[in-house]
């Protein structure tokens, strides 16, 4: 018996000394805890995937992160040095930047550098961070201070806090999840729609460890889903605000002439776009690639058609949104010699049949290894309507809400 209660005992005494003290009681404690971080190191690994496009990339960010109160600066807001590696099938490529007192330095893989004056109160993506998902890399809390207060919920968006206690491995953490609820009296509601996005805040600092975002458009069966993980070090730290002050580029940088920076602004890309395609009234160049069973399809073979040329890939949303209608004018004018040809170089085969499988759709696809030097195209979608002759009647950049023009268009010249 004495046996038997040492060891209830013991198991007891264990039990009681793996529980960690209390650090947060609501999500207020998780603000209040990160108010009094002014600067840190982080490392965040971003992975991206998406379904139907059967593409996926990974980003890992390693950045000193400075506030405008630690930096001294508070019209700035914040100061960083960041490398950003973008990582895709394998390959990547790496960009470093620098902000600090409304000067940033940007540097490119082939190592251009780019410095400018920017505005404290107009920088990009809210941190001044060029590409869309690296500025993802850096909390949005820790730069805005409205976030808080936008998290509330109401009848579109439910918001939920949930408090996992401390465990051995890891410590307290408070959850945030946002949900879109769908008005099932919108035009755009679609049963099939999704969206969340989850933050981890973790005691004692209450930075943020993980980051899911999820979402789904069922109209265009299309989504993605992102997580974003941090590792922390040297918060509050002195060391952290020298790395920043006391940046300079690499000497293997090269300085991008301010000549190219001008021309870069006044740059009409619309004009240079729809300038590379074939021009009006010239032979359509011909087009080779593979349908979606495999077989030899050729613009030339459909000489004696008008033939809308779509080029297009599955993750532009324009591009996807354009598809019912252009399946609809191939059914509706396909008796009088109207055709659709789909130009994909982006996807495979079996991924273009099987993400038009699940929308129900049914038009011809040209699958390509690579566009053809006569159809430089830089923006999707982009279009041309080529004649029963083969010359080309019109092209243009886009689609939007531009079906009844399409239709009069195949209309006037079929």
């Amino acid at each position: 018996m004495r046996s038997i209660l040492l060891v209830l005992s013991l198991a007891f005494f264990c039990e009681s000394c793996t529980q960690q003290e209390r650090v947060f009681d609501h999500e207020a404690d998780v603000k209040a805890a990160l108010s009094a971080v002014n600067n840190a190191h982080f490392t965040a690994v971003m992975t991206s995937q998406t379904e139907a496009s059967g593409t996926a990339f990974g980003r890992q960010v390693e950045m000193d992160w400075v506030s405008g109160r630690g930096a001294g600066d508070p019209q700035a807001g914040l100061a960083w040095v960041y490398a950003d590696t973008f990582i895709q099938d394998g390959d990547s490529s790496v960009y470093l930047g620098h902000l600090l007192d409304n000067e940033k330095t940007y540097i490119r893989p082939d190592s251009l550098r780019e410095t400018t004056e920017v505005d404290p109160n107009g920088l990009p993506n809210g941190n001044g961070m060029g590409n869309y998902y690296a500025a993802m890399t850096l909390p949005e809390m820790l730069v805005d201070t409205t976030w808080w207060s936008k998290q509330v919920g109401d009848s579109l968006v439910e918001v939920r806090w949930k408090h996992l206690q401390a465990e051995p491995q890891q410590e307290e953490r408070f959850v945030l999840t946002r949900t879109v609820i769908q008005d099932s009296a919108s035009a755009d509601f679609h049963l099939g729609n999704q969206s969340f996005e989850r933050w981890t805040f973790e005691a004692p600092l209450g930075l943020p460890v993980l980051y899911e975002q999820s979402w789904y458009e069922g109209e265009i069966a299309f989504g993605s889903n992102i997580s974003i993980e941090w590792e922390w070090h040297a918060v509050n730290e002195g060391s952290v605000e020298t790395a920043v002050r006391e940046w300079v580029a690499p000497d293997w940088t090269r300085e991008m002439a301010i000549e190219s920076v001008e021309e870069e602004k006044v740059r009409d890309y619309y004009a240079e776009a729809l300038a590379a395609l074939p021009a009006v009234g010239s032979l359509a160049p011909d087009i080779q690639g593979v349908n979606l069973s495999g077989d030899s399809i050729s613009l030339a073979q459909m000489k004696g058609d008008l033939v809308y040329l779509d080029f297009w890939y599955i993750g532009c949303g324009p591009c996807m949104s354009a598809l019912p209608h252009l399946e609809k004018a191939h059914r509706e004018f396909s008796a009088d010699g109207f055709r659709v040809l789909g130009v994909n170089h982006h996807q495979s085969a079996s991924t273009v049949q099987r993400y038009l499988d699940r929308r129900e759709l049914d038009i011809p696809q040209a699958i390509l290894g690579d566009l053809p030097a006569d159809y430089a195209v830089m923006a999707y979608p982009t279009w041309c309507l080529v004649a029963r002759d083969g010359s080309v009647l019109a092209r243009d950049i886009g689609f939007g809400d531009s079906g009844a023009f399409l239709d009069s268009l195949v209309q006037a010249n079929l």
